[in-house]
């Protein structure tokens, strides 16, 4: 029977969804980069400005200002998910749809805040939540429901179609249930850390890039640990004994319990790390206040001057790509019928010619079966 981890290798958010820093923010240079060449190029096609005149061209936002744009709108969604009363799941599930599309589509090439809804929307279903699309338009100013679809196709080609999302929730369910188990441990202490680490894994983990560097599992034991290290290593003291052994990832040589031990631990002191840059607290003491307003506000400002035109419509973009496909479905040779490879509708026979000589002609005096006999 294979191992929880070795199911994991094979899920998606490992296979497509999992990278070390360095290569995260290669691919995010890449696409910033990707998206000012499309950008400048059509507007130089629309003739808004000239390509020889650089005073013309719009300044761009930099790879660390579409992170920080990223970060503002991730929150931004977390704040709407809970505005609608929709679970955690869901809540988390739709942040990371929206944080693995703007992996390899940029800020720039297609509005955020219409992102956002279509990963709401979308997220519900691939929980398996039934949100009606009228009721959660109504949530929103100003928004209907042709907008919160029109972004749906480019969403599931953003996230590659790999819409199932393992997340750490019931791994600290689990966690739980076996420090329970240990008679020594007080059960306050127990529901205050439970409480706690919860309350990263609903923010935190999602704020960040957690969920690009880490498994389940290991953001969960990070949580734990922000929440209370002594019971974060307890699990993991537990967990390897001292002659347990077992073999690396790269499958070169042995280790003992004391190195596999030291090998999580500090995978899940670097989580830890990440997960502390953005305390829960920051929710409502931070984001949204007149601190992070100063930051936010002139990218947004920077964002509309520099956003692709083509792209700001999502609803018009959709109807154009419609059009288009139509055009080329019109644009095809029909398939001719049977009779043409034999020469003519009717084939060899001459065609509807030749038939309607070989039927039989009746006339109104006539009787169908023929005279009377005798």
């Amino acid at each position: 029977m294979a191992t929880e981890d070795a199911r994991y290798r094979l899920s998606t958010q490992y296979r497509l969804w999992s990278f070390s820093p360095s290569k995260l923010a290669e691919l995010r240079e890449q696409t910033n980069s990707l998206a000012k060449t499309n950008i400048i190029s059509r507007l130089v096609e629309t003739k808004r400005v000239d390509l020889d005149a650089a005073e013309s061209m719009p300044e761009f936002l930099t790879p660390s200002e579409e992170t920080q744009l990223l970060k503002f709108f991730t929150v931004e969604l977390i704040r709407a998910a809970d505005f609608c009363g929709l679970p955690t799941e869901v809540r988390a599930t739709a942040t990371v749809f929206l944080r693995r599309f703007y992996v390899t589509n940029s800020i720039m090439t297609y509005p955020p805040q219409d992102i956002l809804k279509t990963c709401l929307f979308f997220g519900s279903k691939a929980e398996g939540l039934y949100t009606r699309l009228a009721k959660l338009a109504d949530k929103f100013p100003n928004t209907t429901e042709e907008e919160i679809l029109a972004g749906e196709f480019l969403l599931c080609q953003g996230v590659r179609f790999a819409f199932d999302v393992r997340h750490p929730f019931r791994a600290l369910e689990g966690a739980i249930l076996e420090l329970r188990r240990h008679a020594d441990l007080e059960k306050s202490r127990i529901d205050a850390a439970h409480f706690r680490a919860r309350a990263f894994l609903k923010f935190s983990s999602l704020v960040t890039d957690a969920y690009f560097h880490y498994t389940p599992s290991q953001i969960m034991l990070a949580a734990l640990s922000l929440a209370d290290r002594g019971l974060a290593e307890k699990l993991v003291q537990s967990a390897f004994g001292p002659t347990q052994s077992g073999t690396s990832n790269e499958g070169e040589k042995d280790l003992t319990g004391h190195e596999i031990r030291d090998k999580v631990m500090a995978t899940i002191e670097a989580c830890r790390e990440l997960l502390a840059t953005e305390q829960p607290e920051r929710l409502d003491e931070y984001w949204g206040t007149v601190e992070a307003t100063k930051v936010i506000k002139p990218l947004i400002r920077k964002l509309k001057r520099c956003r692709d035109p083509d792209r700001a419509d999502l609803v018009a973009l959709q109807k154009a790509r419609r059009e288009l496909a139509s055009q080329k479905n019109t644009g095809k040779p029909k398939a001719e019928g049977d009779g043409s490879l034999f020469g003519g509708n009717g084939g060899v026979l001459g065609g509807n010619e030749a038939r309607d000589a070989k039927r039989r002609k009746v006339t109104e005096g006539d009787d169908v079966f023929g005279p009377a006999l005798g």
